[in-house]
Order: C-alpha cells, then sequence, then structure tokens
C-alpha cells in the first residue's frame, strides 16, 4: 500500500565516494596543507574546504596549480628532512642490549610504578571486607 521511505545502502556505496580537490590554504585540523591534491569526502569539501576559497575541484589533471603544487612538494620535503633525525632513534634492539649491559655493570635500575609486585592484600576494595 505505501512505498518504503527509507533506502538501504551499502556501506562500501558510501564508502568509495570521493572528490579531487587541490587546497589554497593550510587545514591543520585536517592534516592538509596547501598546494595538496588529495581525494577528500564531498561533505568535508562542501562545508569546510571550500567555504572562503580554501580548495578547488579537480575535474581533470590538467586542472591542478602546478605552482601551488611545486610548493607544497618543497615543503613537504623540508618536513621530511627534519623528521629523518628523530627516525634515528633506538630500536628496541638497541633498547634490550642497553638494558643487558646495565645488569653486567651492575647499576641499580629504579624500580617504576608498573614494575612493583602488587597483590591483593595491597590493594584495599571497599565493599569487600571480610
Amino acid at each position: 500500500m505505501f512505498r518504503p521511505t527509507r533506502l538501504c545502502l551499502s556501506a562500501t556505496s558510501k564508502r568509495i565516494k570521493r572528490v579531487k580537490v587541490q587546497l589554497l590554504k593550510d587545514f591543520p585540523q585536517f592534516q592538509l596543507s596547501k598546494g595538496q591534491v588529495t581525494d577528500v569526502k564531498p561533505s568535508l569539501m562542501r562545508n569546510y574546504l571550500h567555504n572562503f576559497n580554501g580548495a578547488r575541484y579537480i575535474l581533470k589533471d590538467t586542472d591542478v596549480d602546478t605552482v601551488l603544487l611545486k610548493s607544497y612538494k618543497v615543503n613537504e620535503a623540508s618536513t621530511q628532512k627534519d623528521q629523518q633525525p628523530a627516525a634515528k632513534l633506538m630500536s628496541k634492539a638497541q633498547v634490550k642490549e642497553g638494558r643487558a649491559l646495565e645488569k653486567m655493570l651492575g647499576k641499580p635500575r629504579e624500580k617504576k610504578v608498573l614494575d612493583n609486585d602488587i597483590s591483593l592484600k595491597d590493594v584495599y576494595i571497599p565493599g569487600l571486607d571480610a
């Protein structure tokens, strides 16, 4: 008698709809930077990025502003160089070797909260008085 008003859509049909955009401003809250070409959800583009000329739609590959794209790549390369020293931190194996070396040298390691042996006698739980 009546037609159903609800539509059933699969999750994949909602998930794959993306639009290609180039950003004209930085959006740190979305981790997007000026000049970047990326695929975003249409709602994000409509509601946030496109407002006040913050991004533009890319319909063809020729629509990409190459000057902005080059500046983005230069900025990205400089941030990669800044992050490389942080990537040279000690690996897990090196940390284990350092701990083994400390044990051999006999240096006492300070106890941390998680290293303490806690039993049920040490913990008081209200309402479980026996």
